[in-house]
């Protein structure tokens, strides 16, 4: 019966690994990292929006390094460094922000006002988050829905909007980075 037990033991270890090495959950800090850089990035469009450009132009890359950072020492941390899962992050990110990075001549020459354009940019940041949500962490996909709901606000709500919007979505990621992961740990057990 010792070597049944070993068996057990030993298929009881392998079943936790392979359980550890599946969960993809991002850690909390660079949810909050994104939820402080947004209120204070759309509560500029509202307070001072000259220097909105200035803001992203800078925090959008520092971000992302941060986030890359925090995301590989937290993949050390966990025993599951997973070089091609944070590449996949960054580069659906990275595609994000190559995006409103190819729309700003929009802006710059006239052709959309920057009002409308900076809705289409929360348009941009919105699908983003939905494919995340489909393709890297399922727990993200709702902050789509609130990004969502933020974007459809703007065309009723005119004081404060973007403050109100940035807000939304620094709850949505706060809310998401800390019970992001349990929910993912509940639904593997």
């Amino acid at each position: 019966m010792t070597e049944m037990n070993q068996i057990q033991s030993d298929l009881g270890y392998v079943r936790d690994a392979l359980r550890k090495s599946e969960k993809t959950s991002s850690p909390a800090s660079i949810f909050l990292l994104w939820a402080l850089i947004s209120l204070v990035g759309f509560s500029l469009i509202d307070f001072n929006p000259r220097y909105v450009p200035f803001y992203w132009a800078i925090m959008s890359p520092v971000g992302l390094l941060l986030s890359v950072f925090l995301g590989r020492r937290y993949s050390i941390q966990q025993g599951q460094s997973r070089r091609s899962v944070g590449m996949r992050y960054s580069f659906h990110f990275m595609g994000m922000m190559a995006i409103i990075f190819l729309a700003l001549p929009l802006g710059f020459t006239h052709a959309v006002a920057w009002d409308e354009l900076s809705k289409v940019f929360l348009l941009i940041i919105t699908l983003t988050y939905f494919l995340a949500g489909i393709h890297l962490e399922r727990s993200i996909l709702w902050v789509s829905l609130v990004t969502a709901l933020g974007y459809l606000s703007l065309f009723f709500i005119h004081t404060y909007a973007w403050t109100m919007v940035g807000a939304m979505l620094a709850v949505a990621l706060a809310a998401t980075g800390l019970l992001g992961g349990r929910s993912h740990a509940s639904a593997t057990d």
